[in-house]
């Protein structure tokens, strides 16, 4: 499964998720219009927002707790953007609109850190797998302190964190990068198939990545092994027959045959009935009579 449409999955569940107390249904609420949000002129709140998902969970959770609204669909470019907001939730409610006027205001409402970041993440965050093998899960405001409420409660639960502004736009991000809190959070939101899902692409790409690991060391391998053995051929090969001793002359026919080149000291071994220690002991001094030879040449 793409990242796109793991995502997009993810919105959806979390969007159908059942309606619960009116306390847990409140603290998703302010998640939800957190992310992007402001007050009009005629005091009302205006929730906008990317994903179809978010404006239905945000309407279903209004209708739950029995607070008016409307919809307005396709609103573009309000903020600057270029991709526009597809759906903005009109709404009057006193605590959203006190958070909004004074961001402190936020620390005075008892929010369940659960269902507020589920929230938070639904209206405007997303899930990134690198093609390189990374992992981000990243929850996304125009306002910092929305998300530094949510740092607050990231560090209760021993879960690491970066914030982050982006250059020239009104937006922040806060990055969750390991992998296992990335998983934690999931399972926090309730999403237990998405969990086997992300973590069947993970198990994946980690057997990938092991094989490619192991093929790299072979090759290296290989390619360190014939290097030497043709520096060493090349010495063997300045020998004449009669320069070697009877004991090693079978070994020094058979290394700079056409099909000795290949051979490694075991193949060697089991061709000449040998043990590999005496092969390489037999190479050793072959090769040490070849400096020898080249010196007298000189």
């Amino acid at each position: 499964m793409k990242t796109r449409n793991l995502l997009a999955t993810i919105r959806t569940k979390l969007s159908l998720q059942p309606l619960e107390s009116d306390e847990r249904l409140y603290s998703e609420l302010v998640g939800l219009s957190l992310a992007n949000s402001f007050i009009s002129f005629k005091g009302e709140i205006i929730t906008s927002f990317e994903n179809a998902p978010a404006a239905r969970r945000s309407i279903r959770i209004l209708d739950s707790l029995g607070i008016k609204h409307r919809l307005l669909s396709y609103v573009p470019d309000r903020f600057g953007g270029t991709s526009g907001h597809k759906y903005e939730v009109v709404f009057s409610e006193r605590g959203v609109y006190n958070i909004l006027l004074n961001h402190d205001y936020i620390y005075n409402l008892e929010l369940l850190p659960r269902y507020y970041l589920r929230g938070l993440f639904l209206a405007r965050g997303n899930l990134y797998i690198s093609s390189h093998g990374g992992y981000r899960l990243t929850f996304a405001s125009r306002y910092q302190f929305a998300l530094s409420y949510a740092a607050d409660l990231l560090s209760e639960m021993h879960i690491s964190f970066a914030m982050q502004k982006r250059v020239r736009k009104d937006i922040w991000f806060l990055h969750v990068m390991k992998f296992e809190e990335i998983i934690a959070l999931l399972k926090l939101f309730g999403l237990t198939k998405e969990i086997s899902v992300l973590e069947q692409i993970y198990n994946m790409r980690a057997t990938k990545k092991h094989a490619v690991r192991l093929t790299n060391i072979e090759v290296a391998n290989l390619r360190r092994v014939s290097t030497a053995s043709s520096r060493q051929i090349k010495k063997l090969t300045l020998l004449k027959e009669k320069d070697i001793p009877n004991k090693l002359l079978p070994l020094w026919k058979l290394r700079i045959s056409p099909e000795g080149k290949f051979l490694s000291y075991r193949e060697l071994a089991e061709r000449l009935g040998w043990t590999k220690a005496r092969v390489s002991r037999g190479l050793k001094k072959l090769e040490k009579l070849s400096d020898e030879y080249r010196k007298k040449d000189i």
